[in-house]
């Protein structure tokens, strides 16, 4: 592959996909603490946010962004498809890195021209303070997604 080899770092939805997309290209590792954890996209032939939908579990409060649980990747099939065909990758988390050289948990070392980071976030909103759309938490101001109205 042309494209050389990168590792990116992060087991949910978003590296997951990313890995799939460079996988077209060049040889891509998808490393993580923790395994890929698949979830059906379309479980009885409709997709799961309708199923959120229906029973309730959308309106649920949303947790924490300081602590997010582990997301699974919503799949269609074929991410999972990818993976078991050796399109990319999946291994445990390297323990360093040394200048090119990536360091494995067994002390193996493998050249890697690019690692790229696909771990999350957590919102830093602090500007929004001076204009009061900021709650006393620290979290935006809104309902469903929308803003409510700032004093």
């Amino acid at each position: 592959m042309d494209g050389g080899h990168v590792v990116v770092v992060g087991t949910g939805n978003s590296a997951v996909q990313i890995a799939y997309e460079l996988a077209a290209g060049r040889r891509v590792t998808l490393v993580g603490r923790t395994p890929i954890r698949f979830v059906e996209q379309c479980p009885l032939g409709r997709d799961l946010h309708f199923w959120f939908r229906v029973t309730g579990f959308e309106r649920l409060p949303p947790a924490r962004a300081e602590a997010p649980p582990p997301s699974p990747v919503l799949d269609d099939g074929r991410y999972r498809r990818a993976l078991r065909e050796g399109r990319y990758a999946w291994r445990a988390m390297f323990t360093r890195l040394e200048g090119d050289q990536a360091v494995w948990p067994d002390g193996r070392r493998e050249r890697v021209d690019a690692v790229l980071l696909a771990t999350g976030y957590r919102p830093d909103l602090p500007y929004l303070a001076e204009m009061g759309a900021l709650a006393g938490d620290g979290r935006p101001r809104q309902r469903r997604g929308l803003r409510t109205p700032v004093d």
